[in-house]
């Protein structure tokens, strides 16, 4: 089974996506900040990451930024309610492709994270 670490702090999206998920067969684990989600991918295996971007203690962009130097290979999707030009060219020169707007269309979603976890 593959694993999911979600990191969102928008805890009824972030249920919401995990039920998603769960339903079609991912294992998810969920955290709520960059602080948590540097410690998991730290202790455990994940097959891909998705994060939001503006969270509390440690942002998205820091999280990737420092994932890359532990875990190159490690797909990542962004899911955020605030993505601009600058900001998709920055997650773009981090070799970040899967990049989804707020609010989560599920089709997009569930497309992108097959895609995502087939690399």
């Amino acid at each position: 089974m593959k694993r999911i670490l979600l990191v969102e702090d928008d805890k009824t999206l972030s249920r919401s996506v995990d039920i998603m998920l769960t339903i079609d067969g991912y294992q998810t684990i969920t955290v709520y900040n960059g602080e948590e989600a540097l410690q998991k991918l730290l202790q455990q295996k994940f097959d891909l990451l998705i994060t939001d971007i503006i969270m509390p203690k440690m942002d998205g962009i820091e999280l990737i930024s420092k994932l890359k130097k532990i875990n190159n290979q490690l797909p990542v999707m962004v899911i955020s309610g605030k993505l601009n030009k600058y900001l998709t060219q920055l997650l773009k020169k981090k070799n970040i492709d899967f990049i989804l707007p707020k609010p989560v269309n599920p089709t997009n979603f569930r497309l992108l994270v097959q895609k995502a976890i087939q690399i």
